[in-house]
């Protein structure tokens, strides 16, 4: 598997195994200035895109994981991560965020398998299903 930086030739193929796109309607939106801004990492598996990630500094001026999507056919494979390993060592700020929803529990243990820490939840944004916050701690330690 490959990461590489998404380009907008690459909008097709990223929102083909998006599983959001269905009630994110701006999703395609999102997708193309991610690209667009050079923010967007794809991951390629025999040169078929297999997950995408999103890698920025709009959480206070701190890394932050805006998103992370594996392709339904790749999950649980190792896939997701590898993604975010690579996202990790991407990020030049010293302190690293990510969040998901309460509900989304596979997300939840993959980012405490890879070293996170719960720092938080935002209540309000999808009702009854918190934003949970979650912090890299082991990127301060390195700096």
């Amino acid at each position: 598997m490959i990461v590489r930086l998404a380009t907008t030739a690459d909008i097709s193929a990223l929102a083909a195994i998006d599983s959001s796109l269905s009630h994110v309607p701006h999703r395609c939106t999102q997708i193309r200035e991610w690209c667009a801004a050079g923010t967007c990492y794809l991951a390629e598996n025999e040169e078929q895109v297999v997950a995408y990630g999103v890698l920025n500094a709009h959480f206070f001026g701190c890394g932050f994981i805006e998103m992370l999507m594996v392709a339904e056919g790749y999950r649980r494979q190792g896939v997701g991560s590898q993604l975010l390993h690579t996202l990790i060592s991407l990020s030049p700020q010293p302190k690293l965020f990510t969040s998901t929803n309460r509900s989304n529990v596979t997300m939840r243990g993959l980012l405490l398998a890879a070293g996170f820490i719960e720092s938080g939840h935002i209540e309000n944004l999808d009702e009854g299903d918190p934003e949970m916050i979650f912090f890299y701690p082991n990127r301060c330690a390195r700096n």
